[in-house]
């Protein structure tokens, strides 16, 4: 497994460094028309915060103690749902719950001592940390505290040291089920649905859209009953986006989406300068540049995937032969070569082999996760080794990766995924244009024709430009971007009870001409985001 981005870098990666160089937010006006009502009664089942919502969260209730740490990264690894992160939970093990006190216990001494920083207090007197506990742990709880949570906090403090009934009320809050679980009670059932609560609902706009906590004004416009309708959700849905704090969730979510997450690996043989640094930057540029087509450009999937421009922070120009720029200064390339996030060195360095490219993985994400076109599980006792070179000289890299097709027992899939991988053969193993292979000296054919049992796909191809071209205007490849965030916003796959929400999703966000901000507003207004089966 390779380096893990770090919790803190998506917390710390935002347009805030460049955002002088970077186009301003676009989301003005009103936002979208809310979903109407499918009627869908879908399951809820329920979570724990993921390991990055945890630590963001950490982050942002102790934000004026200017923390970038916290005990996330201690944590089991999470659950996967599909290609996302999430903790579909029942009864915590007792691992569980020794790790989630000793993290509760950590975080309340550590952040003890600086009191006035985080209270307010000049002395700490239990009248002065009452009310500021209490704030804390309605930020933390994501509700309101009730009369007896009320008397508990302030039983805290009945024969106890101030210092001690502080740092003691701090770690109750932080090992609580109600900060560490997304505890979903809702309403009395009416229609064979639970309506979600206000704060519920605050709660998942801000898992989705902050992949935090809310924030107090999220938390306000529940206690006011705002988001007890779809226009008030569609209000702070906007909001929220406008806000430039969720750069790093919708960062995350194409991360998750794509398999980007971990450093890839590469030969210092064949490529000494890509070092840690050079990974970091090639995530910067993705995150700087999915934010700026979202939430400062035109907010469309075809911008998405076949933009000619990125952000290109040293030392990234080397893969793209360019000469140095500017931090965060808008870089035009060239529309035959390059075009979208799956052109960039992020996309291409992770999948592929620490030396040699990857047609077989660049295949199945592109057919599995961006398509979302099912594959099954490779044969028992198939060779799933890197392709290399054919030592005997006879055969190039592209036509080992063709012989999948002669083998009945894996021809199904690979001749799906096999000319979608093929396609990118002109970029090298960290993203770098080529024309001739390195190892075998053949020249680079990109050329392939599709057969996935899709007209709109179909046919003859000869560069990755005209596939994402293809993918822009897919019925698809919209329709599966569209089932990816509905995964990523209730965290978990859909079922057939989803079905008649997704379809409506799927059309609205076509009929948009591929309007992001508006798929984020749909899905978050849907009944399925605003409620769940009994």
């Amino acid at each position: 497994m390779g380096r893990s981005i770090s919790f803190a870098f998506l917390t710390a990666v935002t347009v805030s460094a460049c955002v002088g160089q970077a186009p301003p937010v676009r989301l003005a006006g009103n936002p979208p028309a809310p979903s109407q009502s499918s009627g869908v009664k879908v399951e809820a089942p329920l979570r724990k915060l993921t390991r990055s919502q945890y630590h963001r969260a950490v982050l942002d209730l102790f934000a004026p103690l200017n923390w970038t740490e916290s005990p996330a990264a201690r944590f089991p690894a999470d659950e996967r749902s599909g290609p996302f992160a999430t903790n579909v939970v029942g009864l915590p093990t007792p691992l569980d719950v020794d790790l989630t006190f000793a993290a509760a216990e950590s975080l309340a001494n550590r952040a003890a001592p600086q009191f006035e920083t985080l209270t307010g207090c000049k002395t700490l007197t239990a009248e002065c940390a009452k009310p500021a506990l209490q704030r804390f742990a309605r930020r933390a709880w994501r509700r309101p505290l009730s009369e007896t949570e009320h008397a508990q906090f302030d039983a805290l403090f009945e024969g106890r040291d101030a210092r001690e009934a502080f740092t003691l009320a701090l770690t109750v809050v932080l090992a609580a089920p109600s900060f560490i679980d997304v505890v979903e009670v809702g309403t009395a059932p009416k229609d064979g649905r639970i309506q979600l609560t206000g704060f519920e609902v605050a709660t998942r706009l801000a898992l989705l859209l902050r992949g935090s906590i809310p924030d107090d004004a999220l938390l306000d416009a529940a206690e006011r009953g705002e988001l007890d309708t779809p226009e008030g959700v569609a209000a702070q849905t906007w909001r929220l986006l406008r806000d430039d704090r969720s750069a790093a969730a919708l960062t995350s979510f194409h991360l998750q989406w794509l398999s980007l997450e971990d450093a890839p690996e590469k030969s210092l043989t064949r490529y000494p300068f890509w070092t840690s640094d050079v990974h970091d930057a090639t995530a910067a540029e993705t995150s700087l540049f999915i934010d700026t087509v979202i939430r400062r450009s035109d907010g469309r999937y075809e911008t998405l995937v076949t933009a000619p421009f990125t952000f290109v922070p040293s030392p990234v120009e080397r893969i793209y032969g360019l000469k140095p720029t500017l931090p965060g200064v808008m870089v035009g390339l060239d529309p035959s070569k390059r075009g979208g996030l799956f052109t960039q060195p992020l996309f291409l360095a992770k999948h592929a082999h620490p030396k040699w490219t990857s047609p077989v993985q660049r295949g199945v994400v592109m057919t599995r996760d961006v398509l979302c076109l099912p594959l099954g599980s490779p044969p028992p006792n198939v060779n799933l080794e890197p392709i290399g070179i054919d030592t005997t000289g006879q055969l190039t890299r592209r036509q080992l990766v063709e012989q999948h097709s002669n083998d009945a027992r894996c021809s199904g899939c690979h001749r799906m995924m096999d000319p979608l991988g093929l396609a990118f053969e002109h970029y090298d193993a960290v993203g770098a244009w080529r024309d001739v292979d390195l190892d075998d000296k053949s020249a680079i054919d990109a050329t392939v024709t599709l057969a996935l049992g899709d007209a709109e796909l179909d046919g003859r191809i000869s560069s990755v430009t005209e596939l994402t071209k293809k993918f822009a205007k897919s019925k698809t490849a919209r329709g599966c971007y569209a089932t990816q965030w509905y995964r990523f916003a209730l965290g978990r796959l859909e079922t057939s009870a989803d079905q008649p929400e997704l379809t409506t999703l799927r059309t609205r966000f076509i009929d948009s001409d591929g309007a992001i901000p508006d798929l984020l507003v749909a899905i978050t207004t849907s009944d399925a985001f605003r409620s769940r089966a009994p």
